[in-house]
């Protein structure tokens, strides 16, 4: 009774704001996470081995996971600012293939070039998303975009050589991966590209 009517509600709720469907949706199954944690922490957050055993389901739903409500309100309150931010210049297909393809990316560049045992959070692809967003609004506003670009890029510089993460790991109770942002940050500037390409490919075929 309880699921259906929670179901219903959600439901509900994003038939009321279709402009914001994929932020809805992971802002309510990282709260269902968060509620139903530890267990589902285990469950769901990105572990090396695990992953190189098969489960590669927790390179998706790693993202969903949080080290504590601290840690779950920062990311959804950074997703929901970015997307509303973005949400005049861009489409919510092209918002949703976006921050679909940090989320992934992200934690798959984890995988491979990191020796972390686990992992869990949204900032990573928030990273990719800010960046991403500015790259695919580039004409909607070149100097607010170049500003949020440099800014981004600034910061991730600055976590490479000082610890400016301090108090933010003492908030969320664990540490910051700083190359998570840096790997959401690649992850969008890959999708850019490839954006690019199709759309330029696309353009080609019509004047041909």
């Amino acid at each position: 009774m309880i699921k259906t009517s929670l179901s219903q509600s959600l439901i509900k709720i994003l038939s009321q704001y279709p402009q914001y469907k994929l932020s809805l949706l992971i802002t309510s199954l990282s709260l269902v996470v968060m509620l139903l944690a530890p267990e589902s922490i285990k469950l769901l957050r990105y572990e090396s081995n695990n992953v190189s055993d098969g489960e590669l389901w927790r390179i998706i739903t790693a993202n969903f996971c949080h080290s504590n409500w601290n840690h779950w309100m920062l990311n959804i309150a950074g997703l929901w600012l970015m997307d509303i931010f973005y949400q005049p210049v861009l489409s919510q297909k092209i918002r949703a293939y976006l921050l679909l393809f940090c989320i992934v990316l992200n934690v798959l560049l984890l995988h491979w070039f990191m020796n972390l045992h686990w992992y869990v959070g949204l900032s990573g692809a928030l990273h990719g998303f800010l960046i991403g967003g500015a790259l695919l609004s580039w004409n909607n506003g070149k100097w607010i975009n170049l500003s949020i670009i440099v800014f981004t890029v600034g910061k991730l510089i600055a976590e490479s050589f000082w610890q400016i993460n301090a108090e933010t790991e003492k908030l969320i109770n664990a540490n910051v991966v700083e190359e998570a942002h840096s790997f959401g940050a690649l992850s969008a500037f890959i999708f850019f590209i490839l954006w690019y390409l199709l759309n330029l490919n696309s353009r080609n075929r019509k004047k041909g």
